[in-house]
């Protein structure tokens, strides 16, 4: 028992409570949290467990936890690496740090539920992720400005895509190829595809299937952090995802070199980028494959699929308003507040919202044209493709900051739902 009355659940560096906030901010890493959320958790924890001095510096691959007051500090290095977003994991964290908050789980009890979370991820039979991966090719295709031919190409190719990633990614080993080599199969299939005469441009069809492994969440992440001085893990993010899309950019030049060295060169179709009907059922079966390639539960789709088709709307209204410049900055905002609310009145991670709202913006992908218009001379077009590049992903970046703002507090922060959850923690003690 503390001097106020209220129970001791391992206030002091070492205790209990330490361990809790140590697996908490492992297991939240490893699920994909970005870098100001897994803090803004371990801190909640760390104030409801009694934790004084509680501090936490998380970046890709290292997260140090502080505990304690100055003269008896104590300070915890854990070695991670970069992940993949788990909104499943997420969301039962989420739920679990609420639950701690209310006072309405004790010690013993979020140490098993951690240990669950951590081994016991969702997992789906392979042939709906094949599904996924295929549906996800098929629905990116309009957006980009493909017709059905570009759509029918996207399936297959997304479908071998996801033949590839599926098996490589289950090993720490292969994990760091898979891009690449999805690349250079993507970019070969839809050369391929081409020239049987279906009709399909392959640029569009190879942008579609890899649309999940573009790293505009990450480039986004990295700058929202930068924005917000956390330096370290904005350069950091801001570094992996200019790799991940330069492996993916030299996976499509080896891949197409081979299919033009083989069968040939073919000329691409003009992508039509008209605003649509079909652009908002398009945004509706991406988040149907969101939900399943980033680990969601089958509950969450329809929150999924609204994110998406709001986020493309949203976008689409302000080019029309605002103008194409304004436009990401405004379907940012609007995702980030909308999100915020949902995630607070039904009870689940905002994120779950957020994220696939902002991988439809797809800031990725204009980097992703950006440095093939370098590979293939165009230098003027592809410079100023990336700089737009960096200029979307800092436009949504401070689009979700300014909707955590304006939001009110309930809405924008983990917090008590319940008024008595001080009274409930004590009234165990």
């Amino acid at each position: 028992m503390r001097d106020d009355g209220t129970e001791d659940v391992g206030g002091r560096p070492g205790g209990a409570g330490t361990e809790i906030l140590l697996r908490f901010a492992r297991t939240g890493h490893d699920a994909g949290y970005p870098t100001a959320d897994l803090e803004e958790r371990v801190l909640a924890l760390a104030t409801s467990l009694g934790l004084v001095g509680a501090e936490i510096s998380a970046t890709p691959t290292v997260v140090e936890v502080s505990v304690g007051a100055s003269p008896d500090q104590r300070s915890y290095t854990l070695r991670v690496r970069p992940a993949v977003v788990d909104l499943d994991a997420i969301a039962r964290l989420d739920a679990l740090v609420q639950d701690v908050l209310d006072g309405a789980v004790e010690t013993d009890a979020v140490l098993v539920r951690l240990s669950e979370i951590r081994d016991g991820p969702l997992e789906r039979p392979w042939p709906i992720l094949l599904a996924a991966y295929a549906l996800a090719g098929a629905a990116l295709t309009p957006v980009l400005g493909g017709g059905w031919r570009e759509a029918a190409a996207g399936a297959i190719v997304g479908l071998v895509v996801g033949a590839i990633a599926l098996p490589a990614r289950r090993a720490a080993r292969t994990e760091p190829v898979v891009a690449p080599v999805a690349a250079v199969a993507a970019s070969f299939s839809a050369v391929s595809l081409a020239r049987l005469n279906l009709e399909a441009s392959p640029d569009i069809v190879t942008l579609a299937a890899l649309v999940t492994f573009l790293p505009g969440m990450t480039l986004t992440i990295g700058m929202r952090e930068l924005s917000t001085e956390h330096l370290q893990s904005g350069v950091a993010n801001t570094a992996s995802a200019l790799v991940q899309l330069l492996g993916l950019v030299f996976g499509v030049g080896v891949g197409r070199s081979i299919a033009v060295s083989w069968f040939g060169s073919v000329s691409g179709s003009t992508a039509d980028t008209a605003f649509t009907g079909v652009h908002l059922l398009a945004a509706v079966a991406a988040g149907i494959a969101f939900t399943i390639t980033l680990r969601a539960r089958s509950r969450d789709a329809t929150v999924m699929c609204a994110a998406t088709v709001l986020a493309l709307a949203a976008n689409e209204v302000g080019i029309l308003v605002f103008g194409k410049d304004a436009s990401a900055f405004v379907a940012a905002l609007v995702v980030g507040v909308v999100g915020g609310v949902a995630g607070s009145l039904l009870r689940r991670s905002s994120l779950v919202f957020i994220v696939p709202g902002v991988l439809m913006l797809v800031p990725g992908s204009a980097g992703f044209t950006s440095v093939l218009q370098l590979l293939a001379n165009q230098t003027v077009s592809g410079i100023t493709a990336g700089f737009d590049t960096f200029v979307t992903a800092m436009s949504i970046a401070y689009g979700l900051m300014i909707a955590s703002v304006i939001l009110p507090r309930r809405f924008a922060s983990i917090q008590p739902t319940r008024a008595d959850a001080a009274g409930a923690r004590e009234s165990t003690s």
